[in-house]
């Protein structure tokens, strides 16, 4: 039943010329876990040859085990050897962790492993808040509020390094998240001035976040 849902929740979902594909889907550790990769599928329908996401969904247990998705995300997947489609070019990123995201209820939270990002590992690593890396962007819009870098220096026994992002609760925890969100990225464009693409990026997006919030604010 599980896989059955799974599938119907996000096999076809589209992304702008192309639509989402299940496959190599297998039980986890527990009943409420399934392995799952992403696949995409062109108008013509052929299918990449690689996964766009591998993942395992747990789909809770009781009222106190949320559900969530830990994935790995890969930006370029092929079609033949000559047609390597990159996402964050063509913009399909966006709608595909909108997708992701809709498979989860209020205070459910999505987890990204970063080791194949190198720009989203490097600005964690230097400082930047994790809305405004290029994963956690994602994740942000995408409708999560409140974020968390596992990351562990001394070894991985808890799993790959991963961004992790929550949605909220309820609009009450939203708009408490949006004002944390504004502190810190106001913060963080007073003092980083540097030149260099890696903060110029992240500067640029935490304009945009900054603006989001300012709208939903006044409207709210």
């Amino acid at each position: 039943m599980l896989k059955k849902n799974f599938i119907s929740s996000i096999e076809g979902k589209r992304l702008n010329g192309y639509v989402l594909h299940v496959d190599n889907l297998s039980r986890g550790r527990f009943i409420e876990e399934t392995n799952f990769e992403l696949y995409l599928k062109a108008i013509d329908g052929k299918t990449s040859e690689n996964p766009v996401v591998k993942g395992k969904h747990f789909s809770g247990r009781g009222e106190f085990y949320k559900p969530w998705l830990e994935i790995y995300y890969y930006n370029h997947v092929k079609f033949n050897s000559s047609k390597i489609l990159d996402l964050s070019a063509r913009g399909l990123d966006e709608n595909l962790f909108k997708h992701l995201s809709d498979l989860l209820p209020p205070s459910a939270h999505i987890m990204v492993v970063y080791l194949n990002h190198e720009e989203t590992r490097k600005g964690l690593e230097r400082g930047v808040p994790a809305p405004v890396t290029p994963l956690g962007y994602l994740l942000w819009k995408s409708g999560c509020t409140w974020f968390k870098d596992w990351y562990f220096a001394e070894g991985f026994w808890e799993g790959d390094v991963k961004l992790q992002g929550n949605k909220p609760l309820n609009k009450e925890n939203r708009r408490k998240d949006l004002l944390e969100r504004r502190k810190e990225l106001t913060e963080f464009l007073k003092k980083e001035k540097g030149e260099e693409k890696l903060f110029a990026d992240a500067r640029r997006r935490a304009e945009g976040v900054l603006r989001d919030i300012a709208r939903e604010i006044s409207t709210g």
